[in-house]
């Protein structure tokens, strides 16, 4: 991997190599990264390979785009060599797995985009593709650095999942006490900042005294536990003596089981993820005693709300109650470290992958310079 800096809230690992788009005998090839083993249990950098492809020609309604920015999901994992999801099929040795991006066109043939253009979607792991406009969105052109990084992060995916779990199914009030797991990850992180600028108490539990000092000094929340520091239903007595009345779960396993216990009378859970080999709580009849209750969802299941989602928390951000947290890997050869790092738990944040513009005139492309 290689050597990270910490710019603002960003943390910054460069690749060594450069990787993009380029003629060779006349066609187009570009990089991208297939599954190359299997894992067994951890999934490692060393699951994957960059190997050089052909790009498709562009047909009529498609574009051309160069990846300009990946957003990793850890969710992904559960697929590699296994079923397909509601959030997208099984994948197999040689397949390229997909993730939200922001996409720059190279070539038009769909009347809605120009050459330079910038749009949300989702790609492959690689550096071009060809796509049909209709599964693109133009969000203008000319954006900064933190603009598109923010389209992966408090505006992109995570941060519409961490506000229909938090806004429209958990029904956040200003009075709630709410317990986020996970709360220096991707999701987490937007969950914490959304439910802060409704006014609720918020604890975050993270899984180091770096995130909890980010979670307190950073994101806002008013306190933070460290996972490590001892029994989590302990931990988090300590830190809600008086209860808590909203957990928004991410992790599953000993979270959730220390939240059914500090959980008060008619409390409520929000189920958006879980990680691999959780054990079920062992104190499931505390739903009946307590009249607690618990709701998953699938964000891809309410796309309706993206309208309002996008409206109230740009308005957030204006007013500086939220802002992107993400840790950023720099070019198509770091992919792999990048999701290692997002399953590992060591990055904070979203977790994105940054190629640089491949417009003509620019130089390095398939990375930043």
């Amino acid at each position: 991997m290689g050597a990270a800096d910490v710019r603002g809230l960003a943390k910054h690992v460069r690749g060594k190599r450069w990787w993009g788009m380029r003629r060779y005998a006349g066609r187009m090839r570009c990089h991208e990264v297939q599954l190359s083993e299997i894992p067994d249990d951890k999934v490692t950098a060393e699951h994957f390979m960059v190997a050089e492809v052909d790009v498709a020609e562009c047909g009529d309604g498609q574009v051309l785009v160069g990846l300009r920015r990946l957003g990793l999901n850890a969710g992904l994992a559960h697929r590699l060599g296994g079923e397909g999801t509601a959030y997208g099929p099984g994948i197999g040795i040689g397949d390229v797995p997909s993730s939200d991006a922001v996409v720059e066109v190279l070539e038009s043939r769909h009347g809605d985009f120009a050459v330079g253009d910038l749009a949300v979607g989702k790609m492959q792991w690689r550096t071009a593709a060809v796509i049909d406009g209709s599964e693109l969105t133009t969000i203008g052109a000319d954006l900064s650095e933190e603009e598109l990084n923010a389209r992966l992060t408090v505006l992109g995916h995570v941060g519409f999942t961490a506000w229909t779990g938090i806004m429209h199914v958990g029904q956040v009030q200003p009075d709630d006490v709410v317990y986020v797991s996970g709360a220096a990850g991707g999701v987490g992180s937007c969950v914490v900042q959304f439910a802060k600028a409704v006014g609720a108490t918020v604890i975050g539990v993270a899984g180091s005294a770096e995130k909890v000092k980010l979670l307190t000094e950073t994101m806002g929340a008013d306190r933070a536990i460290n996972r490590h520091d001892g029994d989590a239903t302990e931990l988090l007595r300590d830190a809600a003596p008086d209860g808590i009345s909203l957990y928004y779960d991410n992790v599953g396993g000993a979270q959730l089981e220390a939240a059914l216990d500090v959980l008060s009378d008619g409390g409520a859970i929000v189920m958006c993820g879980a990680v691999a080999g959780s054990e079920p709580p062992r104190n499931l009849r505390n739903f009946i005693h307590k009249e607690l209750t618990m709701q998953g969802f699938t964000v891809t299941e309410h796309e309706d709300l993206r309208g309002e989602f996008e409206e109230q928390v740009s308005g957030w951000m204006d007013e500086g109650k939220v802002q992107s947290i993400h840790t950023v890997f720099e070019g198509i050869d770091q992919v792999p470290a990048a999701f290692a790092s997002l399953l590992e738990g060591s990055s904070t944040g979203r977790v994105i992958v940054a190629v640089e513009s491949q417009l003509p005139g620019h130089s390095d492309p398939g990375r930043l310079r």
